[in-house]
């Protein structure tokens, strides 16, 4: 009850931001519309290896633009940083929750608002650009929930190792921008991770960057791999273990700047 609490009250916190973010949306979708126009550019006409005619490209991209509102914009660091910085995370150790989850649950809130202020009217915008693609199979919704969910779940553990790298060093301005370099190189934003050259494209589907970004949308178009599920879950368990361990050592290291 504790940790819902946590993330009703982030949802609401950012509720007072909607308008903004309302039409903030219009220029996130051009973006869209800028890399739907490029990949058309490329495609037509021309044959590609898999499925990645012109048409599935406009929906791949345009559903890309929706997810990472969901599961890359998270909060530098989850703010770690900030109350290493000030010293507030002393008090946040000191209460009766364990201090992963309590972060997590608040970042949580967030991402639940992103996917109901953002990501959907994201969608809606460029799907009457593009069209829509919805899978066939009703269990292709629970499959990308699932996966969309694990994406998310990843995504935050990605972030919350920046931030609570502030433990060791204060700065953690460049591991974040290092993080979204790999997410967007190396996750499927700009191109999906299986038609990279050489052997970065057998490679990068098996890294966590892909299970933040190119596996939701795969499984939103239906062309997902049958191991995506499974290299999610791998790197969801893996994550959470180096963040427990992470927390541990932190919460021995506890140092504080400022206060």
């Amino acid at each position: 009850m504790v940790y819902w609490r946590l993330i009703r009250k982030s949802y609401r916190r950012n509720l007072q931001y909607r308008l903004s973010h309302l039409v903030n949306n219009l220029a996130s979708s051009v973006f869209g519309l800028v890399f739907i126009a490029i990949w058309m550019g490329v495609l037509r006409g021309k044959e590609v290896p898999g499925p990645y005619d012109a048409a599935t490209m406009a929906h791949y991209i345009a559903m890309c633009q929706s997810v990472l509102w969901v599961t890359t914009f998270l909060s530098p660091g989850l703010h770690v940083q900030l109350g290493v910085r000030s010293g507030a995370v002393s008090l946040d150790m000191l209460k009766p929750v364990h201090y992963l989850w309590y972060t997590l649950s608040q970042e949580f809130g967030r991402l639940l608002y992103n996917a109901c202020y953002r990501s959907l009217p994201i969608g809606l915008l460029l799907g009457l650009a593009v069209g829509f693609s919805v899978p066939s199979h009703p269990l292709a919704y629970l499959q990308f929930l699932l996966s969309l969910l694990l994406a998310a779940y990843i995504a935050m553990l990605l972030f919350y190792l920046v931030g609570i790298s502030a433990f060791w060093t204060t700065e953690v301005r460049w591991l974040h921008l290092v993080l979204l370099s790999l997410l967007f190189g190396l996750g499927g934003q700009m191109i999906p991770v299986d038609l990279l050259p050489g052997s970065l494209g057998e490679v990068a589907p098996l890294l966590p960057f892909a299970a933040v970004i190119f596996y939701p949308v795969m499984n939103w178009l239906e062309l997902a791999p049958a191991y995506g599920i499974a290299v999610q879950a791998f790197w969801a368990a893996v994550l959470t273990v180096i963040a427990l361990w992470v927390t541990g050592r932190a919460r021995r290291k506890l140092e504080i700047q400022g206060g």
